[in-house]
């Protein structure tokens, strides 16, 4: 390292390291004698605590005493002395050792004991021959005496409390020596050296830890280790020490760094008994050296990639020389461990990253997928084997190679590898073991922790190294010329160009040969780990965050050299893990990140299309193609958003594409993966990039784009247009007008209004609709979130002009509904009937004036109403005879059900072509009242001068027969007010002989004046009065002949009957007599004058008879069961109670602002006090969920939006909004608050950031309970979902869905992750709070809808004011007194 180039080695000092003996001068059997009779007594005196027997003195009393033992110990030691002396030797050293400790042994010599520095350094040299190997020795004895000394030695670094410097400097010393002297050589089969190595290096790093935070180690030590651990990369083992040795120090360093409430990584279960524990008492500056010196001393993990440079170590030189069979030292069999050292290595600069990012869960050893949208790790038993055959480094044939089991792993690896015995590509012979554990990962899409250090930092201390890794066997790696000429980078092949790793051949002698079956892919592992741990770091970008150019150009190239195939393949490992970490890559404000865009997009058609070529098998993983998905939904808007803006490609080939080019790939992969998609996460994601993509489309049609066709249909054009910039505009929605059109929808586009946007829109629809019936409609989840987004489709008009493809639509909604409602009883759910209730809901958004005029289609619709109210249809295909709609029982699926079927019924016969009224959309029905009408008919007219009827079903009737001021022409006039579960509506109706348009143009009749008398006076005709011509007498009768009933027929009573007889003789004999009277007292004529009009009509009866409520023909009574008379006096009232009553389903979303470091509900609340100092995206934004609703106080805070069955209002609080509400929430009867405050009501934030990463400490709880204070308190922050919008430089908006979890939670069309412009924002947040609502709604069964709450309600107010009828009040004023 550059660090120590300063600094000499120790490293000679170290292969010194050892004690000679004087009795080494002597015979074996002289030796052995004086080592065991010392080594007994010695041992004996340490058993017996030091006490002597009776008569016997200690002997070893003064130095020369001890040197003297030590030197007979230390021939004991010798591989040439007799191994049975070898334990006493070993156990006496270790207790003389303990000596350094506070409270040492007894038994343990008192010169030892009273200066354990000076002896220390000398037991320990003298230890040093245990650890050398002995052939009288078999390993496994021989490693249990190292153990001993191990122990000790670790016991005593531990507990000691102060060691001097020189003590610690020959333990570190020590250790350094037996690691070079044991593991240095190459790996043999049941060495020592193989069987202690992972507890060698799991003691020097322990206790070089210890040293550290006791007795720092001095420079020259800590290259002398960074020597040794370069010396020992071939042993796998040391890989793992020191993953574990960073492991503990991460933990403790985080922190320090960044406090208490940073995040610490955890380690695998698997390994939390052997981490290496770090010491309280390092200091935090000991903690940085430390951390920082460990992670480097093993230098650069990339070099493990050259077998060469790994094997150019004395030792393997050596065993070159002395072996038959190895040639050159890069031949060593053991060198085939290589790309697993490697894969560990890279995964532990990949764990140091994850910790810097603050992940919940770190990438070693973990066992499933975490929160923090990164791939984690799970445990794997074996390496994945290659993608295919190739050649290997020595040109040879592969022989079978199998390895140790592999430490835990990256879940995409584990998940690779067991998908990858189902590839059809034939594989290496030399796999390393067997197949791994099947590892299904989850990819979510969350931040990282804000605490976190600038990407910038993390790539100055781990870039160099992961992108060097990233691109190893590339092209760009063999450009570089870092190894020299050499070309043992490029992939093997059967090209010329593929050269093979190493080679060895006559012209080449001098190049390095490796061992037989080590060929570059088998680094795509320990890649792939580069490339992931380098897109999460890239993808964990801060807004505002500025990444070095130089950084961003050598990550575009790594991932443009990942997506790069070679000879039509990729390497799977490396795609994989790029796509499951690279979900946010398009949606950061990314500088050149658009020069990935046609790799990526090939990747995606390479991965999403089924019949792809050259196509693993493991990326047909429900994970892989999630993060396929979510790429591609980050993708979708570019081409709308730049249109003909060029696209720099990183290939430099002559040809450029503008952006709008590569709508049709990507509008392609959407439908290709709709079609082929089984896993349920995917498809949701996909219905909503559809739903999103249709919006924006249609919304860029509407404005007119006159380039956009070029730009994204055209083959050939390649120029930029202008318009692109300006189309990025919000859409500004407008209250729709009479004919149910916006004003915006009456502009026509270049290529006609049907032929793009709604084409392609109607196509995806009815595929949605073939893929719901055919695949998808037993999947209730599934289900739910597709009629979701055929509801938004639809909303987008593309079904007005009803084509075959919006039939096709509506009767596979039918289908559907009459699937669901078939299904046996227990199939029947909860669940199911909420998706039929949604599935009613969303064809009532499908049905238009043009699909009800198609006879078939109507006639479906109604037969699926009929099913929904009564449980079945009058036709029956199972050949039962048919049963008329009056006969049959109802029983519906459910009460729900029901009501979503009268719900739809009304749709078809009120609302389909009628709505919006005169009024607009933001009111059903009328405006009027009984108040109002009789305010209009003067002051002598009240409220209760109504005749008020009710029906059994829940229907009211006021009837006024007063003229409404219009006294120049009186006629009969009534207006009736109509009330029923869907509103109150008013009509007023004249009595007329003609119609209007007659009666105009004929006039009145005019005045002929008087007739001239005749002087004569004529014969008196003799006529017969009649009441119609005679010509009348020739037509055929009819029932309408006797509207009017003789007195036959109503009165049956005979006694009756003969009262009135006696009255109609009386009166004849009166007007006889009269006449004859008049008659004699004169004979003059008198002009006739006609008579006065009249003004005071009873007309109620003839309209309840027209509406079949009132029956006169064979009853005495007058009115029929169904139809009630109410009380005037106190009705009116309840009437004006149940106009408070909403007509829809109201919701109500709060849009809040979020200033750069907010954090608390009161500075969020003051934003919006004033709106000058916002940002200028922000109105715009707010204007574009909806209209001014000029009717309602706070115009300027409130946006309205609705349609015939929803009302939405969007609400922008500022700090006085709650005592706002709580002054005003008794006083308000309007017809929109009649679900404000119930538990069902969704609540919903959507909050505009300045700074994407302030969604982490955003107070929804304390918002949600000043916002929505009428709620229970179990109520609050619960069931929110905020909806938080950040804007991108792009121009593009991103967004981030928070929810609360559920198992429609992630139904489209809005998704966390999306990227949409500004001009379908509007109406895909629309859309997103109503299926919020919806989704809330349909989750409780006792939610009572508006219709259900009205007609409760109406029934409620029949029970309490019903009256007996008398038939003759229709015959007189409602007031006057009754007569019998």
């Amino acid at each position: 390292m550059k660090m120590y180039s300063e600094w000499a080695s120790m490293s000679p000092k170290t292969e010194t390291l050892g004690a000679d003996s004087i009795l080494s001068k002597f015979s074996n059997q002289v030796s052995s004698e004086v080592v065991a009779q010392v080594a007994k007594q010695l041992y004996n005196a340490i058993l017996t605590g030091g006490k002597s027997s009776p008569g016997e003195e200690r002997q070893v009393k003064t130095h020369q005493d001890v040197v003297w033992c030590m030197e007979v110990l230390n021939q004991g030691l010798d591989s040439s002395s007799d191994p049975g002396h070898v334990k006493d030797c070993v156990w006496i050293y270790c207790d003389w050792l303990t000596s350094l400790l506070p409270i040492p042994k007894a038994g343990i010599p008192s010169v030892v004991v009273q200066d354990p520095v000076r002896y220390g350094p000398l037991i320990l040299k003298g230890l040093f021959k245990i650890f050398s190997p002995r052939k009288d020795l078999a390993p496994e004895k021989q490693a249990v005496f190292c153990h001993r000394v191990l122990r000790t030695i670790q016991t005593v670094a531990a507990e000691s409390v102060s060691l001097a410097s020189s003590v610690w400097h020959s333990v570190l010393m020590f250790l350094l020596a037996i690691c070079d002297s044991l593991l240095s050589p190459p790996c043999q089969p049941d060495d020592l050296g193989g069987q202690m190595c992972e507890r060698l290096l799991s003691a020097l790093f322990e206790v070089w830890l210890l040293a550290c935070a006791k007795s720092f180690p001095s420079p020259p030590q800590w290259k002398t280790l960074n020597e040794l651990c370069q010396k020992l990369r071939h042993r796998p083992e040391l890989i793992d020490v020191w993953n574990r040795c960073i492991v503990g120090l991460i933990r403790k360093l985080l922190p320090n760094l960044y406090g208490p409430d940073f995040p610490v990584p955890t380690p695998g279960t698997g390994n939390v008994d052997q981490q290496i524990i770090v010491s309280a008492q390092m200091s935090e500056d000991s903690l940085i050296q430390s951390w920082y010196r460990i992670l480097h001393c093993i230098g650069n993990p990339c070099d493990l990639v050259q077998p060469s440079l790994i094997a150019q170590t004395q030792t393997f030189l050596q065993y070159a020389f002395l072996s038959q069979e190895v040639v050159e030292p890069s031949q060593h069999p053991c060198l085939s461990a290589l790309p697993r050292i490697f894969l560990k290595a890279i995964r532990t600069v990949a764990f140091v990253s994850d910790s810097f990012l603050g992940l919940k869960t770190s990438q070693i050893d973990s066992k499933s997928f975490s929160n923090s949208g990164v791939v984690t790790t799970k445990d794997i038993t074996t390496l994945p084997p290659v993608r295919r055959p190739t050649k290997s480094f020595s040109g040879m044939p592969s022989p079978s190679f199998t390895s140790t089991r592999v430490p835990p792993s990256s879940p995409l690896l584990n998940f690779i590898t067991s998908n990858n015995q189902q590839s059809t590509s034939p594989r290496l012979e030399h796999e390393i073991g067997s197949q791994a554990p099947e590892f299904k990962p989850t990819v979510a899409l969350t931040l990282h922790h804000p605490l976190r250090p600038k990407c910038a930092t993390l790539l100055h201390l781990v870039g160099e190294w992961l992108f060097e890794a990233a691109i190893v066997g590339c092209a760009a790696h063999l450009s570089s010329n870092k190894y020299g000429s050499t070309g043992n980078l490029r992939r093997p092949g059967s090209s010329n160009d593929r050269r093979v790793f190493m080679q060895t051949s006559a012209s080449e002698s001098d190049t390095p040969v490796t061992p037989p079956g080590l060929v570059i892919e088998r680094f795509d592992l320990g890649r792939a780990e580069a490339l992931g741990a380098l897109c999460r770091i890239v993808c964990s970008k801060k807004t505002g965050e500025e990444i070095p150019s130089v950084y961003l150009a050598r990550f575009c190239l790594a991932v443009q050299q990942a997506l790069k195939s070679s000879e039509g393949r990729n390497s799977p490992e490396v795609v994989s893990c790029f796509l499951l970490n690279a979900a946010d890559l398009f949606r950061l404000d990314l500088d050149g990140i658009n020069m990935l865009l046609s790799p990526v997009i090939d990747t995606l058609e390479l991965i999403l299309y089924p019949n792809s070529p050259n196509k693993s098998s493991s990326f047909n993983s429900p994970e892989i193609r999630r993060s396929c998905i979510q790429i591609l939904i980050s993708l979708l808007p570019l081409p709308l958003h730049f249109q003909g803006l060029p696209v720099r490609d990183m290939s430099h080939t002559l040809q450029s594409r503008s952006f709008g080019q590569y709508w049709k790939k990507l509008w392609a992969l959407i439908c290709a993966s709709i079609l082929n998609e089984v896993d349920w996460n995917n498809i949701l994601l996909l219905l909503g990039a559809i739903f999103s993509s249709s919006a924006d489309f249609q919304a860029l049609e509407q404005r007119g784009a006159p380039a956009f066709s070029v730009g994204m249909f055209g083959a050939d054009s390649d120029s930029y247009s202008n318009h692109s910039l300006s189309t990025t505009d919000y859409s500004i929605p407008e209250e729709p007008s009479e004919n149910g059109d916006s004003p915006m929808s009456s502009i026509q586009t270049h290529s006609g209004s049907y032929d793009s946007a709604g084409l392609v829109a109607m196509v995806a629809a009815t595929t949605i609709c073939q893929r719901l019936i055919s695949a998808w409609k037993t999947e209730v989840t599934v289900t739910v979130a597709v009629l979701e987004t055929l509801d938004g489709l639809a909303r987008l008009s593309i079904h007005k002009k009803g084509s075959s493809e919006a039939q096709k639509v509506v009767k596979s909604l039918c289908e559907l509904i009459i699937w669901q409602c078939s299904r046996p009883p227990p199939a029947h759910s909860k669940d199911l009937h909420s998706a039929i209730v949604a599935a009613f809901q969303c064809l009532g958004s499908w049905l238009s004036p043009a699909l009800l005029n198609e006879p078939e289609c109507l006639s479906v619709v109604l037969e699926v109403i009929e099913l929904g109210i009564s449980g079945s249809t009058s036709h029956s295909s199972t050949g039962q005879p048919q049963v008329f709609k009056h006969e049959k029982l109802c029983k519906p699926v459910s009460l729900r059900v029901r009501d979503a079927a009268e719900t739809l019924l009304y749709i078809v016969v009120e609302l389909v072509d009628y709505f919006p009224s005169v009024l607009g959309a933001s009111h059903i029905g009328s405006l009027l009242n009984e108040e109002t009408l009789a305010a209009r008919c003067g002051s002598s007219v009240s409220p209760k001068d109504f005749r008020y009827f009710a029906t059994e079903s829940g229907t009211i009737l006021s009837l006024l027969e007063e003229p409404l001021g219009n006294h120049q022409d009186p006629q009969p006039t009534v207006t009736l007010v109509l009330r029923n579960p869907r509103g109150r509506f008013v009509w007023t109706m004249q009595h007329r002989q003609l119609s209007r348009h007659s009666s105009a143009l004929r006039g009145p009749p005019p005045n002929p004046g008087l007739p001239l008398p005749l002087t004569n006076d004529l014969p008196p005709i003799e006529t017969t009065p009649r009441c119609f011509p005679e010509v009348c007498d020739l037509a055929p009768e009819f029932l309408v002949d006797k509207s009017i009933p003789s007195c036959e027929t109503v009165v049956q009573d005979i006694e009756d009957f003969d009262i009135l007889n006696r009255l109609v003789e009386q009166q004849t004999l009166y007007e006889k007599h009269e006449i004859e009277r008049r008659a004699l007292e004169s004979n003059e004529r008198k002009q006739c004058q006609p008579p006065l009009p009249c003004t005071d009509f009873q007309a109620a009866r003839l309209i309840l008879s027209h509406l079949g409520m009132v029956t006169f023909s064979g009853k005495s009574e007058g009115l029929p069961e169904e139809i009630v008379p109410l009380d005037s006096e106190e009705v009116f009232v309840d009437l004006n109670q149940i106009d408070s009553f909403a007509c829809r389903n109201v919701d109500t979303a709060f849009l809040l602002y979020v200033r750069t470091g907010q954090s608390t509900s009161q500075e969020i609340l003051g934003n919006l006090n004033s709106f000058d100092s916002l940002d200028e995206q922000f109105l715009p934004f707010v204007n574009s969920l909806g209209w001014k609703n000029k009717s309602k106080l706070g115009d300027k805070r409130t946006r309205y939006w609705a349609d015939a069955t929803y009302e939405l209002k969007f609400v922008l609080p500022d700090d006085s909004y709650q005592e706002l509400v709580e002054s005003s929430i008794d006083s308000s009867t309007s017809s929109k608050s009649g679900t404000s405050g119930t538990p069902v009501e969704s609540q919903t934030l959507i909050v505009w950031l300045e700074c994407f990463e302030d969604s982490l400490n955003f107070p929804t709880g304390s918002l949600i309970r000043r916002l929505y204070s009428s709620h229970p308190v179990s109520e609050v922050s619960t069931n929110a979902t905020v909806i938080f919008i950040h804007p991108l430089r792009s121009g593009l908006l991103r967004i981030k869905l928070v929810g609360p979890s559920s198992k429609w939670a992630t139904a489209p069309p809005l998704l966390d992750g999306h990227i949409l412009s500004k001009r379908a924002v509007g109406t895909v947040l629309r859309q997103a709070v109503l299926h919020n609502a919806r989704k809330r709604r349909l989750l409780f069964d006792n939610h009572q809808s508006p219709f259900a709450r009205r007609k409760q309600k109406l029934l409620e107010i029949l029970s309490r004011h019903r009256s007996p009828f008398v038939h003759t009040s229709l015959f007189h004023h409602p007031n006057s007194k009754k007569e019998d």
